[in-house]
């Protein structure tokens, strides 16, 4: 027999007494999913902020990357400008240029002058309205930057290019002993470049000389990365180099995207002591000019390659005495700039104490 106890609200029976059951009510609920939507949404901004963070931090990090890898390249290149193995041409000692040397002629078109202008000028540039026909899509308000070196391994040697007797080297001649049959007369005051059959001596008379290959690179910046309106301006570089049975000026290959300019002033020494006295962009440097360059101070400007939501660059950025912006788009910049000697012109000035011509 059961009974309801109106007091209590529990059923009794004579098996015992039973518990109504009990649950959330609507509310309860609805104040219970509220919250959990809160904590959820508060765990999800915070991800989407250290994603956001993470994701500009990377941006920050590949630029800053980029932009010291493009002065570290240059400075290397710098470096090695003027080095012609055992060669050394220190002006006025030798024939001063008497032109100013197109880095897109191949070399078939070579003469005797323009190889001496080579060997004189390491080091020339251009600025923008006035870029050597081999430079494709430049990128506005960027500089052209032309080096020239021999190689500083030995052909066929460990690490180094195979000699391929089709490619383009330079011997120098060592032996200097007029009355031994491997001294060469027509090779006694310049380095030989690619001659078939030409085969210079070290000093010994004896051992063949070096082959060291020539290289002469342009680098500048281009309005894209590997396709054409992809909008990305990246640095490339330009060889002289086999094709097609000639050597001539190779397409340009990217090298680091996300370089937006390069400038560069160049130094000029005056005073004969292998030291650079003024700096400038060498728009209208003459031949001479360009022989008596020491050193050059290299701007570069790099950017992100992606926007960055809610920014605008109102920045401006002097690269030299070029000022550059605001661009006021959404992409973050940064300024890098490095003073580069070039050893083998000012070294060997400084050695000797030529005069500058």
């Amino acid at each position: 027999m059961k009974r309801h106890d109106l007091m209590t609200g529990v059923i009794r029976s004579g098996c015992g007494v039973r518990h109504r059951q009990g649950g959330f009510s609507m509310i309860e609920l609805m104040v219970s999913i509220t919250l959990g939507l809160l904590i959820m949404t508060a765990v999800l901004t915070l991800y989407l902020n250290l994603s956001r963070n993470n994701a500009e931090l990377a941006k920050m990090n590949r630029q800053i990357e980029n932009g010291r890898f493009t002065i570290q390249i240059l400075q290397q290149e710098l470096w090695h400008a003027g080095f012609w193995g055992t060669y050394a041409p220190v002006l006025p000692s030798v024939t001063p240029p008497t032109a100013i040397p197109d880095p897109c002629a191949a070399f078939s078109s070579w003469d005797t002058a323009y190889i001496a202008n080579m060997y004189a000028i390491p080091v020339q540039g251009y600025v923008a309205g006035s870029l050597p026909s081999c430079v494709t899509s430049p990128q506005p308000n960027s500089d052209v930057l032309v080096v020239r070196h021999a190689a500083t391994c030995v052909a066929g040697d460990a690490n180094c290019e195979a000699y391929n007797a089709n490619k383009l080297y330079l011997q120098t001649q060592g032996c200097v002993n007029t009355g031994h049959a491997n001294y060469v007369a027509s090779a006694a005051s310049n380095p030989v470049l690619g001659v078939p059959g030409a085969t210079l001596y070290q000093k010994n008379c004896t051992t063949p000389a070096d082959k060291r290959k020539l290289i002469s690179s342009i680098f500048y910046v281009r309005d894209y990365a590997n396709t054409a309106g992809d909008g990305i301006p990246t640095l490339v570089r330009a060889d002289l180099d086999l094709s097609g049975g000639s050597v001539v000026m190779q397409s340009a290959q990217a090298l680091i995207d996300g370089v937006e300019s390069l400038k560069l002033e160049y130094g000029r020494d005056t005073d004969n002591d292998g030291s650079a006295d003024v700096f400038e962009n060498c728009a209208a440097c003459t031949a001479t000019d360009w022989a008596n360059v020491m050193a050059v101070q290299v701007h570069v400007l790099a950017r992100n390659l992606d926007a960055s939501s809610g920014y605008t660059d109102s920045k401006t950025y002097a690269l030299g005495p070029t000022v550059l912006g605001p661009f006021n788009d959404g992409f973050k910049r940064h300024a890098y700039s490095s003073y580069v000697r070039l050893v083998n012109p000012s070294g060997r000035r400084d050695k000797t104490g030529v005069a500058a011509p």
